[in-house]
């Protein structure tokens, strides 16, 4: 790829240069000896050029230092916290790392890790995402106009680009937060000819909480009981770069991360903390122990991850870069229930235990091959095959049994699933003069699930019209397709939910995106974006009314059902990139709606996500060298939920199949049933924080320095509503009459105020 680069700066040369460069990224240049003096400073940065020039739309490229400059929790930036701050993005349940882009829902996003698909991105249920930010370069974010080149998803596109290795000499960084800790490093193992990345991050919550966990269990030890919890999480990121010449470049990339919880109880016969009289006449405790002759242990399991290796291969022939990779990634996660006991450790008999298992998992074998020109200056052609192998497991049941002497197991699993998914693209793009440009793509899947066969075109457009030489407008379209989903009747995308592919009966979800848009830049370094956007979803799944996530009685076409979706809305973005004071303010406006025969009684309805008004704003002043300040606000619409507001009262009857509130100690009468107006029919209210952050630079001889960084996240502690429980209060001094009792409605909230503090030691 060729580059023509000016340098302008007020009163200096102007050197124009002629720039090649390789698709790692790095150029080479040639200058030119011609020497103008300029009267003028015009300084625009990457950003600005590609808001301003490039045909795609809701594009947005984010830096290792973009990431790390936003208000962290816990000491840890994070990737996904980062997107959740661009108007037409929602973050969900407040800190989970969910993502609803467009109106869109959490499964229909696809990541990628230096061209590794993974399936779940996160830590603690959300709190991190599940990207070391040391080890990363940079990340582009598609939210329209996606490129031919991608898919599989319908409504955004995370791609993550890994650090490349150091060729020349070694380096690293150290980071210790709260809650973890994290090493880089990278360098030569043939100095110019192979190098390799190794990144490492580590959570040490079960470390901290043990002593706790220990003073806790000593206190209730004369109750007779044990608490049994502890958590950990692992990230590894490996890369082995080798240069076999100037034409010809490889590299091997691996990842890991893994989560693990487990919580439960354990019960036995405690110390008797009966009083005895002591010589004097005095009650003292009795210091002899009972024999403990029962124990009772309940514990629950949880654990999820990814894993997965790369090998990529670039060439250049002829005026472009032919490149090559072959991938295997897998996810799964695991639900363990556990209990075992006996009632009398002197008699063997007692024992027994209970087991059960839920096991989800799928694993993918894919290769890519693609080859990108610039044919001339004004001609850039990109074209691609790739195919992938699935292996799902939607649902591995396993309880096992044992009691009296005598063991058995119940097997529920559901069979592996295959599918075979094979696309071709070809990606074109043109500019005329700098003042007209535009992408035409067009994509092509097939796809082969348990004899059934998809196949489906994917056309891409969006054009560019320059308006003077700061201003510019926009279009474009996008199809896409998606042939996995992540079912969940769960207000918060947990790991435990399901991933499976398009069931027999359904169609691959699909969705249609056109989207217009304003683009200019203005004075003092900044530059806008104001874009309106409508998207069209279909083959949309959902559980029916009443049916458990897991049950092995029905099929999936009797758990599921089939509806559709649209949204609607505007988004704008202010940027200023330059200067002391930098940061942007972005605002988003949506509607987000479904409809589905057998769910509302056929009526449409809002989407859990319809974040009607969004907005945020993030700021930086960098005081001089040693300290700079960050800030960030968000406010956004609430979530909705589905609530029952009122209940009929209905004296003498009974209705075993409807759902019943009533107050306690009525025995079997039923005092009413639930009404729900309609699905998701309340809406929570308004999600708004303060994010401050505060970071001082040391640097030290040999290059090294250090880094503090102090951050409050929800600074002045509002306590945003994650849901709203229904309950029956009472008149106390009257509780027995029935005419007493009312209808209480009270919010849960999750995150208060949280101050972290981290430390990075580069070397």
């Amino acid at each position: 790829m060729t580059l023509r680069i000016i340098a302008i700066m007020a009163g200096l040369f102007c050197f124009p240069a002629i720039c090649v460069l390789g698709q790692d990224g790095f150029a080479t240049s040639d200058s030119v000896g011609k020497v103008n003096v300029l009267k003028e400073v015009e300084v625009r940065g990457y950003g600005a050029d590609r808001n301003l020039n490039a045909p795609e739309m809701g594009r947005i490229s984010l830096s290792n230092k973009m990431i790390t400059d936003l208000p962290v929790m816990f000491g840890e930036p994070d990737i996904v916290k980062a997107l959740q701050t661009l108007p037409g993005v929602s973050q969900g349940v407040e800190g989970f790392t969910g993502m609803y882009v467009r109106g869109g829902d959490n499964d229909q996003n696809l990541f990628l890790y230096q061209g590794l698909p993974l399936y779940h991105v996160s830590h603690l249920g959300g709190i991190f995402s599940s990207f070391n930010v040391p080890t990363v370069s940079r990340v582009d974010f598609y939210k329209a106009a996606f490129p031919a080149r991608y898919g599989g998803r319908i409504s955004s596109i995370t791609d993550v680009a890994m650090k490349r290795s150091d060729f020349e000499k070694f380096h690293g960084k150290f980071s210790v937060g709260l809650l973890s800790a994290n090493i880089f490093l990278t360098g030569p193992v043939i100095k110019d000819r192979t190098a390799f990345t190794i990144g490492v991050r580590r959570s040490w919550i079960d470390l901290v909480s043990a002593p706790t966990l220990a003073i806790m269990n000593a206190v209730e030890k004369k109750k007779g009981k044990k608490h049994i919890a502890g958590y950990s999480f692992t990230d590894l990121n490996l890369r082995l770069d080798h240069k076999f010449n100037q034409d010809m470049t490889a590299y091997i990339i691996g990842y890991y991360g893994h989560d693990r919880l487990k919580i439960g109880l354990r019960e036995f016969e405690g110390k008797n903390e009966s009083y005895v009289v002591g010589p004097d006449g005095i009650p003292v405790p009795d210091d002899t122990e009972s024999t403990t002759r029962f124990f009772d242990e309940d514990v629950n399991r949880l654990s999820w991850g990814n894993w997965g290796v790369l090998g990529a291969f670039d060439y250049r022939l002829g005026p472009g870069i032919w490149n090559t990779s072959v991938y295997y990634s897998k996810y799964s996660s695991t639900y363990r229930q556990e209990r075992e006991y006996q009632s009398d450790l002197e008699d063997s008999d007692t024992y027994g235990y209970n087991k059960s298992r839920t096991k989800n998992s799928i694993a993918d074998i894919g290769v890519r091959t693609s080859y990108l020109a610039d044919f001339s200056k004004t001609y850039r052609l990109r074209a691609g095959i790739e195919f992938v192998s699935h292996d799902y497991l939607p649902e591995g049941l396993v309880n096992q049994f044992y009691s009296d002497g005598e063991c058995s197991e119940d097997d529920n699993n559901s069979p592996h699933i295959s599918s075979n998914e094979l696309a071709a693209y070809l990606d074109n793009t043109l500019n005329f003069n700098d003042k007209i440009a535009f992408n035409l793509g067009l994509r092509g899947t097939f796809c082969r699930i348990q004899g059934h066969t998809f196949s489906n075109i994917e056309p891409r457009a969006s054009l560019k019209i320059a308006i003077g030489t700061n201003y510019s407008v926009k279009a474009s379209y996008a199809r896409m397709h998606q042939y996995v989903q992540q079912v969940s009747n769960n207000y918060i995308s947990l790991p435990t939910d399901l991933w499976q592919p398009v069931a027999a009966g359904f169609k691959p979800l699909r969705s249609d995106q056109y989207s217009l848009g304003f683009y200019g830049n203005l004075p003092w370094y900044m530059y806008f974006s104001f874009e309106g956007w409508y998207k069209d979803m279909d083959n949309l799944l959902e559980y029916r009314e009443g049916v458990s996530v897991l049950n092995p009685g029905l099929s999936w076409n009797e758990k599921l059902t089939s509806g559709k979706g649209w949204s609607y809305g505007l988004d704008f973005s202010v940027t200023k990139e330059a200067g002391r004071f930098t940061g942007s303010l972005g605002y988003g406006l949506m509607w987000n709606w479904r409809k589905f025969e057998d769910l509302n009684i056929g009526r449409k309805f809002p989407a859990k996500f319809d974040n009607r008004h969004k907005i945020n704003i993030n700021l930086s002043y960098k005081l001089n060298d040693k300290i700079d300040f960050n800030a960030g606000w968000t406010y956004m619409t609430g979530n909705r939920l589905t609530l029952s507001m009122y209940n009929y009262d209905i004296p003498g009857s009974q209705f075993p199949d409807a759902p019943t509130v009533g107050p306690p100690g009525y025995g079997n009468e039923v005092d009413g049933i639930d009404y729900y107006s309609s699905r998701n029919n309340v809406r929570l209210p308004a999600y708004h924080r303060l994010d401050l952050g505060m970071s001082i630079y040391k640097t030290y001889k040999n290059g090294r320095s250090g880094v503090w960084n102090f951050s409050l996240y929800n600074a002045y502690c509002r306590m945003n509503a994650i849901t709203i429980k229904k309950d029956n209060e009472n008149n106390i001094i009257d509780s027995a009459n029935k005419d007493n009792w009312h209808r209480a409605f009270k919010t849960l909230s999750f995150i208060p105020i949280i101050p972290s503090v981290s430390y990075t030691y580069s070397f």
